[in-house]
């Protein structure tokens, strides 16, 4: 295997699959394969010529091959990867239906605001996403200065203003992203048991190796600076991990507890009838 498959298969498979089919997206259009106008978001069509596949290749577009294709191509590689890898460790069903909460979520606003491409608001809700989940990263903006992880998706969206493209899209990925945050993470740390997106249980019938451990690869790792962030990434995975470990620790026990109150409940059933 060429050091190229190595990495390539080494990325998580969903960030794989989704680089993939953005990559051949955006290289179809390029050679002119396809029109950007068989891709684009169009209810009308959707509905009435059953053009279904344009709620997806909305989400896959995002450029002819151009140094703005590979700017997208190199925040949706380093956020998808990083949130999937660590964040999502083993939860690939989590995040699948993350993507797709935050994708149908988008579907509904963007008839409302007319925008035939979500594949920005994507991204920035993935980086917004990570962003609240490594709020003291610090992040160096194309190498000219450094910013704190939380104020990432505010930066970029200034810098999108001062180079005179539209904030819409980015404020709908922030929001997106600041819903799912909000109900996930936030929700469930004041209201203990309480976890409105719960991923249900035929996503994750989808991806039966999430629990497999004998299955668990270590990444291969990026060359230094490749993404010019400074982060701890070994500490990170390593904390993530003994957080897993120390969730599953706790159910268990708290099943070993229900198990024990159970048995306790029928011995005190059968004296009393004795």
């Amino acid at each position: 295997m060429t050091n190229f498959e190595q990495w390539y298969f080494s990325i998580p498979v969903i960030t794989r699959t989704f680089l993939t089919l953005s990559t051949i997206t955006s290289f179809a259009v390029t050679f002119d394969l396809l029109n950007p106008l068989q891709l684009y978001l169009n209810f009308q069509t959707v509905i009435y010529d059953f053009q279904v596949w344009r709620l997806i290749t909305n989400f896959l577009f995002f450029d002819k091959f151009s140094i703005n294709f590979i700017l997208h191509l190199y925040f949706l590689y380093f956020y998808c990867r990083r949130l999937e890898e660590h964040s999502f460790h083993r939860k690939s069903a989590d995040f699948f239906y993350l993507i797709l909460l935050g994708s149908i979520m988008m579907l509904c606003i963007a008839p409302l605001l007319q925008l035939p491409f979500m594949s920005h608001s994507l991204v920035i809700m993935l980086l917004y996403i990570w962003s609240r989940k490594n709020p003291h990263e610090q992040f160096r903006i194309y190498g000219l200065f450094t910013v704190g992880a939380g104020y990432l998706a505010w930066v970029l969206l200034g810098i999108g203003l001062l180079m005179g493209m539209s904030p819409v899209v980015d404020i709908v990925g922030i929001f997106v992203g600041h819903v799912y945050f909000f109900l996930k993470d936030v929700i469930p740390g004041e209201f203990q048991g309480v976890d409105p997106l719960a991923t249900p249980k035929f996503i994750s019938f989808l991806f039966p190796n999430d629990n497999n451990i004998e299955n668990d690869q270590q990444p291969i790792h990026d060359p230094p600076n490749f993404f010019d962030v400074e982060d701890h990434e070994e500490e990170e995975r390593r904390r993530e991990q003994e957080d897993d470990e120390l969730d599953r620790q706790q159910e268990e026990e708290e099943s070993r507890r229900e198990n024990n109150l159970t048995l306790r409940q029928q011995r005190n059933v059968e004296e009393n009838d004795q």
